[in-house]
């Protein structure tokens, strides 16, 4: 009865992959979930205790406001655990030009900005699975799921979700024949392209949700117009669950501007075209019919520079505490895709002309057979946001799975399903869009 109960409960936590990698995880004091259940002595437990909110000493009330998790005395601050603060009245030996050179560098971040919304608590333990689960599942996606135990009975669970054969088509009469054809968007299949120079290993981005924001167009309202992914253009998704507290990760970004699309865009106009150069991130135009791409590699390189300034706000200040050039690039890197093999169209829409930086990707290693009974190897690099927080979470490591299991839970591709049944053709000639 022992040995089959002990098989009963190893079968209840398969182990379908070793994970090995760090978590990081950045709580917001006033708005995580996490924090508000109380489950974890979260200051305890953290690294370094961030407060650059704008909170302080209240010389009203005699008193810390309220939300305030920052260092209450030089003391406190000398411990090295705290990260910014404020100083009452009546301490003589409070450090103000150190607290005040640490909110700083956080008011300088730029890309990564969250730090600057609420104190955070910053907890980072290296990965340690519990449970592993790795699946093709219904719609043939490849996902890794792993838990973590995180100690006072709670648990953090790390998902990613990638189409092994990703490859956005479209339905088009190229060359005037009056018969349509299945063809790759931009000529060639997107994976190939993210992947050029990588030894045969395959990248794919976690660009689910991601949107671009029309350069210098507003809707009737005022305000900014949105152009959303369509879901056929989605390579990946990642999602977390950290105690009591949900994520997402950050899609693929191509400017810097908010929720609502104001900002700026990693984007060269086109002369001639309605995207005006002044509303442009790089304030410079191309000839669409006879493009100069040196400008274009100059742009390029410009971000690729930025964006090394922009890890160091993640692997230097909010890990380490230090300034952005002294960060551990190895704990946490962007990746700059400058879409310069996208052919330049006489189109406004899609992505030819942008660049994009992503934060959340999968490196699957050369020799990897993402299918069912197969085997996979890789990295993976999760930024993510509170999905109902200003909390952030980074999960960087790699993966190794000896065998691959089918989804038995799985729904069946009702989209193809359906097709097939009621005898609707795509493209007017095959019933699948991958055939």
């Amino acid at each position: 009865m022992i040995p089959a109960l002990a098989l009963l409960f190893i079968g209840c936590a398969p182990q379908d992959a070793e994970v090995s990698g760090n978590w990081h995880v950045w709580l917001a004091a006033n708005n995580s979930g996490t924090v508000d259940e109380g489950e974890i002595d979260v200051a305890e437990r953290a690294a370094r205790i961030y407060e650059c909110s704008g909170r302080n000493w209240n010389s009203e009330t005699d008193e810390w406001e309220d939300g305030y998790i920052g260092p209450q005395s030089g003391d406190d601050y000398a411990s090295g655990k705290y990260f910014g603060g404020a100083c009452s009245p009546d301490d003589a030996d409070c450090p103000e030009a150190e607290m005040s050179a640490d909110c700083d560098l956080v008011d300088a971040m730029e890309y990564f900005d969250f730090l600057g919304k609420d104190g955070f608590y910053y907890l980072t333990e290296p990965i340690d699975t519990w449970r592993s689960e790795a699946l093709i599942n219904g719609e043939g996606d490849f996902q890794l799921t792993f838990h973590n135990k995180l100690g006072d009975g709670q648990d953090m669970r790390v998902m990613f979700v990638i189409k092994p054969d990703f490859a956005p088509t479209t339905c088009v009469d190229e060359d005037g024949d009056g018969t349509a054809e299945v063809v790759d968007i931009d000529g060639t299949t997107w994976v190939d392209a993210w992947s050029d120079g990588m030894g045969g290993d395959r990248l794919y981005y976690l660009n689910a949700g991601a949107q671009q924001s029309a350069p210098g167009e507003l809707d009737t309202y005022g305000d900014p117009i949105i152009w959303y992914f369509p879901t056929e253009w989605s390579a990946g998704f990642g999602h977390a669950k950290f105690a009591a507290e949900e994520f997402t990760n950050q899609p693929n970004r191509y400017g810097l501007y908010d929720e609502v699309g104001v900002g700026e865009h990693f984007e060269i106009s086109y002369a001639g075209g309605t995207s005006g150069a002044s509303a442009s991130y790089w304030g410079a135009a191309i000839d669409r019919e006879n493009p100069d791409m040196t400008v274009y590699a100059e742009k390029a390189a410009e971000l690729v520079a930025l964006a090394d300034g922009w890890d160091g706000e993640i692997n230097g200040v909010a890990m380490n505490g230090v300034a952005p050039a002294d960060g551990d690039a190895s704990s946490f890197a962007l990746m700059v895709e400058d879409n310069d093999w996208r052919p330049i169209d006489i189109h406004e829409e899609g992505l030819d002309g942008w660049m994009e930086v992503s934060s959340s990707w999968v490196k699957i290693k050369s020799g990897s057979t993402l299918e069912v009974g197969g085997s996979a190897e890789g990295e993976f690099q999760i930024f993510m946001e509170g999905l109902e927080s200003s909390s952030a979470m980074v999960v960087r490591g790699s993966f190794v799975v000896d065998k691959i299991r089918k989804d038995q839970w799985a729904y069946p591709d009702l989209e193809e399903e359906k097709r097939e049944e009621n005898g609707e053709p795509y493209c007017g000639q095959t019933t699948s869009a991958e055939e």
